[in-house]
């Protein structure tokens, strides 16, 4: 030890003992700052304050919790440059703790060598933002059925509550995270949830080391379930894992003390492939091309393949195989037939298989027949005429050559070859047929008996017309 330093401590030795200290002013010094606690986290700035009214030619000292001297006035005396002494005013004295560390927590004792001593504390606490230690899990591999347990072990002051989720492999590019939910049945949480997983979550006690301070115990939270659908907990166990288990899950560390943590674990199962076609009957007409998809599910991926009649295709003239890749395990194999002959059509195989198991899914490729359009039938109605002097002699006969002639009852008063009518009779001409053209006329206006009977009779050939014409259709069709 330096002279100096021997020196301070005989001075401040012989102040407490009353030697040096015989001119003391009348006035007591006294802390006018009540006891205070301060809350600081870790790797910041404390400030601990002793703020003193007529404190004369007494001295100050400021000692932790393990009564070490720490500072003498306005000097610090321990070892550490960190600590110093702060005196924005005259009558404060505060003890100044850079870059604060756990093992900084406790009580710390400002005193006045007065007879007696007087003394004013300060409890420091010290806040540990979360830590997710190494010992925690990484990525894995698993097979389906087997248990998984993911262990997120964590730090910090206060103790950090744990949560998990969970994002699929095939969506961690377009869907955000979701929570890991579970229920509580008993001590732990269980549930099978949304995704076919079962979950628990299991509480634990372990050994830590703080960063200079002494070993610490923390201890793992229970289940902590919000209406059933949270899950906390620093290990995750996922039972009887199926393909709809894997995916990144993540473990989020937060105590109310920035910043929270997190640790990735990717979790991957293997399991045999599913196959999966989206059509079992397809179509084509002979000369065209076609292309047959299927979708096949597995991991790892080995062989996927297309079969025809029991034979391998593979890429010829004839064939073109693709493969694509989609979301997550899934692949989409498509064969493409070119130039389509009577030999293609028939069975069809997507076939896959890995170490775990195999699957298979057939498919018909047919020959297109379009179906015949039938002859259409045709029925066309022409002018309607009504006789009038004024119109009679301007009906000639070439209006009508071309309709059937008919016998007309004697009472019309119509004589063809002299081309008379009975005024104020109106009748139209009804032409029915596509292959063969049948005129008739028919009557539209009032009528006395003999018009009454070009009525009847016109409507009697008109359906015996339509019936024959019918009889012509269904011979075409045949």
């Amino acid at each position: 030890m330096e002279v100096s330093e021997i020196l301070i401590f005989t001075e401040i030795a012989l102040c407490f003992l009353g030697t040096l200290c015989k001119d003391i002013m009348a006035v007591e010094p006294r802390f006018d700052v009540p006891i205070v606690n301060i809350t600081v986290v870790a790797g910041k700035t404390a400030v601990l304050p002793c703020s003193i009214e007529s404190l004369g030619e007494f001295k100050v000292v400021w000692t932790d919790r393990w009564s070490t001297l720490l500072t003498y006035g306005d000097r610090r005396i321990i070892n550490d440059e960190r600590i110093s002494v702060e005196r924005p005013r005259l009558r404060d004295w505060n003890l100044l703790i850079r870059d604060v560390q756990y093992s900084d927590q406790g009580n710390f004792v400002c005193q006045i060598n007065t007879l007696p001593i007087k003394t004013n504390s300060v409890l420091l606490n010290v806040l540990v933002p979360p830590e997710i230690l190494d010992t925690s899990s990484n990525d894995l591999t698993t097979k389906e059925g087997d248990t998984v347990t993911l262990t997120c072990n964590v730090t910090g002051i206060p103790r950090p509550t744990v949560q998990w989720f969970r994002k699929p492999h095939a969506d961690s590019q377009e869907h955000h995270k979701e929570r890991v939910k579970t229920t509580t049945h008993g001590h732990y949480g269980n549930q099978l949830s949304d995704d076919h997983c079962l979950y628990t979550v299991s509480h634990r006690a372990y050994e830590v080391q703080l960063p200079s301070a002494p070993i610490a115990t923390v201890i793992g939270h229970d289940p902590v379930v919000n209406n059933g659908v949270g899950i906390n907990g620093e290990i995750l166990i996922i039972h009887n894992v199926s393909r709809y288990c894997d995916g990144i899950y993540e473990c989020v560390a937060f105590n109310d003390v920035p910043p929270a943590v997190n640790r990735v674990i990717s979790v991957m199962v293997e399991f045999p492939p599913e196959v999966w076609l989206n059509n079992k009957k397809m179509s084509q007409s002979l000369g065209k091309e076609t292309i047959l998809e299927c979708k096949v599910t597995a991991f790892p991926q080995a062989v996927s393949v297309w079969r025809f009649e029991n034979v391998f295709l593979a890429n010829s003239l004839k064939h073109r195989i693709d493969i694509y890749k989609d979301k997550g395990h899934t692949i989409i194999l498509s064969v493409r037939i070119m130039n389509i002959t009577k030999e293609d059509f028939g069975q069809y195989s997507c076939f896959a298989s890995n170490e775990f198991g195999e699957d298979e899914e057939t498919m018909t490729l047919l020959e297109f027949n379009p179906p015949t359009k039938p002859r259409p039938v045709t029925t066309t109605e022409v002018r309607i005429f009504t006789t009038t002097p004024k119109t009679r002699s301007k009906l000639k006969s070439s209006e009508y050559d071309d309709f059937i002639p008919f016998k007309r009852n004697e009472g019309i008063s119509h004589n063809r070859g002299n081309e008379t009518f009975v005024d104020g009779l109106q009748f139209g001409i009804k032409c029915t047929g596509a292959i063969v053209r049948i005129c008739a006329p028919y009557s539209m206006g009032k009528s006395n008996a003999g018009q009454t009977s070009l009525y009847y009779n016109g409507k009697l050939l008109i359906s015996l017309i339509i019936l024959f014409n019918f009889i012509i259709d269904i011979f075409y069709l045949v």
